[in-house]
């Protein structure tokens, strides 16, 4: 399974550690940007770029998350929503977080979603602060998990800090 992070400058890159962390449990992740360039995050980490907007071919996603930051810094956001509406024709799971909602939101014109997380079919929109459940719902819609006491495991370790 592949995952690709469409990251930008400035963007929060907190916000979608963990559902990497969850993904590379089941396959590889991917940094996919604007350009080669190196990515410098909020939180001061750079970050190298694996493939661009222009490399990319839908048939190479299994997963596309889009994170929020600075989305000013996005110069290409016609080819990115063109991505986004390819991989959602293609089945792809799509997530959005914090300003990636938006992004994902507009890209495919859905205007009708929750202030919390939420899946609508193949799409995840999350706010920022919930990237623990974004994590987990992006898990869940690539059905990373053994069973549903897996699943219940890493919330309760995750979400709820029980240790397991």
């Amino acid at each position: 399974m592949n995952t690709y992070l469409f990251l930008y400058q400035e963007t929060s890159f907190f916000e979608v550690v963990l559902a990497a962390y969850f993904m590379k449990t089941k396959g590889d992740v991917h940094i996919l940007s604007e350009s080669k360039n190196e990515i410098h995050t909020n939180e001061g980490v750079k970050i190298i770029v694996d493939r661009t907007l222009d490399e990319i071919e839908p048939e190479d996603i299994d997963v596309l998350l889009i994170c929020g930051g600075n989305i000013n810094n996005i110069h290409s956001m016609k080819l990115l929503y063109e991505l986004i509406r390819q991989c959602h024709t293609g089945q792809k799971i799509i997530g959005g977080i914090c300003a990636g909602r938006e992004i994902v939101s507009n890209a495919l014109h859905i205007t009708d979603f929750e202030d919390n997380t939420q899946t609508i079919g193949n799409v995840i929109l999350s706010p920022g602060n919930e990237y623990v459940d974004f994590a987990l719902a992006v898990g869940k819609a690539a059905d990373i998990y053994i069973d549903e006491a897996d699943y219940q495991e890493t919330v309760d370790y995750f979400k709820l800090f029980r240790r397991v």
